[in-house]
């Protein structure tokens, strides 16, 4: 399976959003990953990679809104689809 994606450095407001929650990068549902800094490791990259998948699975909008929804209600490491996603980049990948 290919998952294409773009990774670019992030504008502005992203950037102060990601210095502002610690974050290195952010996926957003236009399937463009917007980073502190390039190059990503590989990790990162995969981590990020399954966040592409599920919001091809879930479609945007409710990605959006499920992922929003956990934040508030779990925090980021408890959020299920960041548990998902870095469950899923340790394991996919290494089946391909």
């Amino acid at each position: 399976m290919q998952i294409e994606f773009d990774i670019r450095p992030a504008p502005f407001p992203i950037r102060q959003f990601l210095k502002w929650t610690g974050f290195e990068a952010i996926t957003m549902p236009w399937q463009t990953v917007y980073a502190l800094q390039l190059p990503l490791s590989d990790e990162l990259i995969r981590h990020e990679a399954i966040h592409i998948l599920q919001i091809r699975e879930m479609g945007a909008v409710r990605f959006t809104l499920t992922y929003l929804w956990y934040q508030i209600r779990y925090g980021y490491w408890d959020n299920p689809l960041e548990v998902d996603a870095r469950t899923r980049s340790a394991t996919f990948f290494s089946q391909i």
